[in-house]
């Protein structure tokens, strides 16, 4: 029960309030700070802010549990405990200081102020972070769903390789289906995984383009401008690998297809330029960001994902792919 933030913060924050009030009061009567303000401020506190509060939170946080949720039932138990807190303090104070005026009926007044107040407080921050937290939990979802397209797309490419070479060169196939095997468990071991160091990333590039190098042979070369030290920033899983596959797929007529993968770092995070020699993007994919196919439009819709990052594309003696990420 007390393991809810409620408890956690409520207790500083009417801490803040009470005092805030005490010296608001002692300033607009210029009224001297003593031990009997103190003493004060601490019935206050602990009699009509702490006890009914916390009292008001663990019979609500109670009901919550037995799926009782009323606005109206809440609203009520706060302010009715504070009202009774009201009472209480009423009575102490009464007790303690001989000059003090009880407030009579208006601690049924005062309950009705401060408890509505503390609840419609304490339920709009309540709603704020169910938004929140829903958003956070729909872009997860959506990350997710994202992540998965790309396994059987990858899976379907890969078999049309392994299928190809099976009769006429079975070893060749059984090294491709083992390359297939890893990059496919990769997949899976960071499914649930927001970041990976780089380093995995590009060995998981190796395999897959091992796999390529089966159909296409030495026709397929690519080349690396990262620093080390950017070898161990970590970034989405199978960000990069899609894009190089999209590029082996439409430029598969190339008699030598040299693709680049050069990295380096910027303010808030990384730049990744990964380019081609191919035959580059035309008009439509260039405006609207990616074409018919499955890996562009995921990776747009990935980065999308992701905090002030960006996808730019362009042509430059073949297809660049620039991805500005914040990390």
């Amino acid at each position: 029960m007390f393991k809810q933030p409620f408890f956690k913060y409520s207790f500083f924050i009417l801490l803040a309030i009470d005092i805030a009030y005490a010296l608001g009061i002692a300033i607009a009567t210029s009224s001297p700070i003593s031990g009997d303000t103190a003493l004060a401020a601490l019935v206050w506190f602990v009699t009509f802010y702490w006890l009914p509060v916390w009292a008001a939170a663990i019979l609500i946080f109670y009901l919550r549990s037995k799926n009782i949720n009323k606005l109206a039932l809440e609203w009520l138990i706060v302010t009715s405990f504070m009202a009774l807190g009201n009472t209480i303090t009423d009575l102490t104070l009464t007790t303690l200081f001989d000059q003090y005026q009880p407030l009579g009926i208006f601690v049924i007044f005062n309950g009705l102020f401060w408890g509505s107040g503390i609840y419609l407080a304490t339920i709009y921050i309540e709603s704020k972070k169910k938004v929140v937290t829903e958003k956070h939990a729909r872009k997860q979802a959506q990350l997710a769903t994202l992540r998965y397209q790309l396994n059987p797309h990858f899976m379907f490419n890969s078999l049309n390789t392994i299928s190809a070479y099976i009769h006429t060169n079975p070893d060749l196939a059984d090294e491709v289906l083992h390359e297939l095997a890893d990059i496919l468990r990769y997949s899976l071991d960071t499914a649930e995984q927001q970041l990976i160091p780089l380093q995995q990333e590009l060995a998981i590039i190796e395999k897959y383009l091992n796999i390529e190098k089966a159909r296409f042979g030495e026709k397929l070369q690519i080349n690396y401008n990262i620093p080390t030290p950017l070898k161990n920033i970590k970034i989405p899983p199978l960000l990069i690998q899609p894009i190089i596959e999209n590029a082996v797929k439409h430029n598969a007529q190339q008699t030598k297809l040299i693709l680049n993968i050069a990295i380096s770092t910027t303010d808030n995070g990384i730049k990744i330029i990964i380019s081609d020699n191919g035959k580059g993007f035309n008009q439509h994919v260039l405006q609207q960001g990616y074409g018919k196919g499955v890996g562009m439009k995921n990776m747009q819709q990935r980065i999308q994902q992701l905090s002030n990052s960006k996808v730019m594309l362009s042509n430059n003696n073949g297809a660049v792919i620039t991805l500005d990420i914040t990390l």
